[in-house]
C-alpha cells in the first residue's frame, strides 16, 4: 500500500524544494518512490489567475488524478494535497456574500476534503521562513501567502488533523523528515 506524505504551506514558502530534496533522497535510499507536482501551478501557467471557487472543484479533480497515478509506488510525495482547494475555496470567498451555487460548491469540497484526509499518512506544514519572491505565475503578495499559510494551518488544527511542522534549511528539513518517516539518510 502506497504511503502518501503530502507538504503543505503557503505559496513560496518552500514546499517544492522540500519536496524535491526528499524525493532524490528517498531516491538514492533505494525506495520506490513517486512525486506528484502541484497540480494548480500547471493550471495557473497554462489558463491563468483562478477566478472562481468552480475553478478550485476542477484543481480538486486534477490534483487526485496526478495523485492517483502514484498507486504503485511504495511512497508518492506531494507539495500539495485534495483537500487544499477547500482552503483555496474558502479563503477565496472570503466574508464576503456567497451565492447558492458558491456554498453549494463549497460544501462539496469540504466533503470530499474530510474523505480524502485519511488517504495523507503524512501531512507536512511548511511555515515561511525566508522571503516571498514573486515567481511570475502565481498571483500572491506576501501579505497574501501569509494569509494562506494561516488559512491551512488554521484548517489542520480545527480539523484535528495530525501534522508535522518543519524548520530550518531544506537540509535540516529533510533530514527531519527523514527521521520522522522512520528512514535513515545514508552517511557518506
Amino acid at each position: 500500500m502506497t504511503k502518501r506524505i503530502a507538504v503543505l504551506g503557503g505559496p513560496r514558502c518552500g514546499k517544492t524544494t522540500l519536496i524535491q530534496q526528499l524525493y532524490v533522497d528517498m531516491k538514492i535510499m533505494g525506495l520506490n518512490v513517486g512525486y506528484a507536482f502541484e497540480y494548480s501551478t500547471d493550471y495557473l501557467k497554462e489558463k491563468g489567475m483562478i477566478e472562481s471557487i468552480s475553478e478550485q472543484y476542477g484543481i480538486y479533480l486534477g490534483q487526485k488524478r496526478v495523485e492517483d497515478s502514484l498507486e504503485e509506488f511504495e511512497y508518492a510525495l506531494t507539495d500539495y494535497a485534495t483537500f487544499v482547494p477547500y482552503i483555496y475555496g474558502r479563503f477565496m470567498l472570503g466574508d464576503k456574500r456567497r451565492t447558492k451555487k458558491e456554498i453549494e460548491i463549497l460544501k462539496d469540497l469540504y466533503i470530499l476534503a474530510l474523505e480524502d484526509i485519511p488517504k495523507y499518512d503524512h501531512i507536512i506544514f511548511v511555515p515561511r521562513e525566508f522571503g516571498y519572491e514573486k515567481d511570475g505565475v502565481r498571483w500572491q503578495d506576501e501579505e497574501i501567502a501569509k494569509q494562506i499559510d494561516e488559512a491551512i494551518l488554521t484548517f489542520l488544527k480545527s480539523e484535528n488533523i495530525s501534522f508535522i511542522q518543519v524548520t530550518g534549511s531544506t537540509k535540516e528539513r529533510t533530514e527531519f523528515l527523514l527521521k520522522e518517516l522512520g528512514l535513515k539518510k545514508q552517511e557518506k
